[in-house]
């Protein structure tokens, strides 16, 4: 992927940020390097807009710097990450809550070169700093009913409607970023498909895009792996769909919708040998072809695939209850959406018309035709029509690459020069971004950013005004993920 880089002061950062915002960038990601010998730190500002891609990089003299947030509320949720992750101050930023550590070092930070040494301290929880006569504070979680990843959510309420929440996360931190700092010739695909499980494609795919910057990789192994994410994508939909219909009280169509999800399964498993389509990238291209019987398998179970997501679906539309639960409820407005850079099917419910796949073609992308289903609404029933429609896109798509396929290698050599690096996908849950800098044949700085990093944000916008009873819903529209905010 070509980016184009801007050398820009401190100082004058916020001024840049800016002037690019009005050119139609948003900011899509914000990180720290590590000094090395012959430098200081950068702070890194990734901005993207339609078409194109680039690098912000400012020299640190000092560990802080004036906080973009006030002005760019985007900034916001990275900023904070930075001060935790690199200790890094942005000055001045108006909501300093910790992010993903629950416990901290004195004397070093995560992302440092150097081991560390020191004593961890306990960070608690704060109470929402709202009070007055009639307001509640519920505190959920961390550990929640069912299978569930840890997240702790904070309430203020005056009686059922949310007056604030906060959200906490952290509990699943594992140094995902520091695991990459290897050799790059070391093959860390199995790696990157485990940032976040049920986005394993996406992410690794991120990742060898990263890597192969340098390299075109062979036409067959793109068409092969543009079909692999696009069963990834309508696996997982289907989970977020089923979802939804379990939580507003529709247990058949639950039932329905995840039976529908198992068939999608057993198909992955009969096309790649993974339920989760793990194991079948690999650098330069993909591991395994797809012969004739599983072309066969794969146009067989999109027919009948399609035709039950129609009636699962008109079932759950047509349903009074669920239309009463989801209408109007946990609303995400277009210019929320829009300053928060909020991405995937959450960005696309509230009239975002952003998709990886159309305004950066990578894999096959480029070879087939494809739309970009949106709605305006930006609630609970938006989300879940624009999920049902990137499924039906999903099936166009691998029937097109079926039909447009043709014999050839599965993958090749490749080379990965010194420099910064990237790779970008659409997963089901929206853009990912993946950022390496290589240094001297090893990866010095590896930023990963999943599409939950800049989606969790925004669900604390959507709950106000909403009944604490219809969190449970909303949350299940936004389907974040949280092992891939944390890392």
């Amino acid at each position: 992927m070509n980016i184009r880089t801007i050398e820009s002061t401190i100082n004058d950062l916020l001024s840049v940020v800016k002037s690019q915002i009005t050119l139609g960038f948003g900011l899509a990601s914000m990180y720290v390097t590590e000094p090395n010998a012959t430098k200081l730190r950068t702070l890194e500002v990734i901005m993207i807009s339609e078409t194109e891609v680039i690098r912000i990089s400012s020299v640190l003299e000092k560990p802080e710097f004036p906080s973009l947030t006030p002005y760019v509320p985007a900034a916001g949720i990275y900023e904070r990450e930075i001060s935790e992750m690199s200790k890094v101050v942005p000055i001045n930023h108006p909501d300093m809550r910790l992010l993903k550590l629950r416990k901290v070092y004195d004397d070093g930070y995560p992302l440092q070169k150097s081991t560390l040494e020191g004593t961890f301290r306990d960070v608690g929880i704060p109470q929402n700093d709202m009070i007055g006569e009639g307001i509640f504070e519920i505190p959920v979680g961390p550990i929640h009913a069912g299978v569930i990843e840890p997240g702790h959510f904070r309430f203020s309420a005056a009686g059922e409607p949310i007056l604030m929440m906060h959200t906490y996360l952290g509990y699943k931190y594992r140094g995902m970023e520091k695991l990459f700092e290897t050799p790059v010739e070391k093959n860390n695909t199995r790696l990157a498909e485990r940032i976040s499980g049920d986005n394993a494609i996406a992410h690794s795919m991120a990742y060898l895009q990263a890597l192969e910057s340098d390299t075109e990789i062979p036409q067959r192994a793109k068409f092969i792996r543009t079909i692999y994410a696009e069963l990834e994508r309508m696996y997982y939909l289907m989970s977020g769909i089923s979802g939804i219909a379990l939580d507003t009280a529709l247990a058949v169509p639950a039932a329905e919708g995840y039976a529908l999800k198992e068939t999608m399964l057993r198909l992955n498993q009969e096309v790649s040998g993974h339920r989760m389509l793990r194991g079948t990238f690999r650098p330069g291209g993909v591991r395994r072809d797809i012969d004739d019987d599983t072309v066969e398998k794969i146009e067989s179970g999109m027919v009948h695939i399609k035709l039950d997501l129609e009636n699962l679906f008109e079932i759950i539309i047509s349903s009074p209850s669920f239309l009463d639960r989801a209408e109007t409820t946990g609303i995400l407005t277009n210019d929320l959406a829009m300053k928060l850079r909020t991405v995937g099917p959450v960005a696309r419910a509230s009239g975002v018309k952003y998709d990886v796949r159309k305004s950066h073609p990578y894999a096959a992308y480029d070879k087939i035709k494809m739309r970009v289903p949106t709605e305006t609404t930006g609630d609970v029933a938006a989300r879940l029509k624009v999920r049902k429609e990137e499924i039906s896109e999903s099936i166009s798509i691998i029937t097109q690459c079926i039909n447009t396929i043709e014999p050839g290698d599965l993958f090749c050599n490749i080379e990965t020069k010194d420099g910064v690096h990237i790779g970008m996908t659409e997963s089901p849950r929206g853009e990912v971004l993946h950022c390496m800098h290589v240094m001297n044949g090893n990866i010095w700085r590896y930023k990963i950013r999943d599409p939950s990093f800049p989606n969790w944000p925004a669900i604390e916008y959507a709950v106000l005004g909403n009944i604490v009873p219809d969190f449970p819903v909303i949350n299940k529209s936004f389907d974040l993920s949280y092992s891939g905010n944390d890392l």
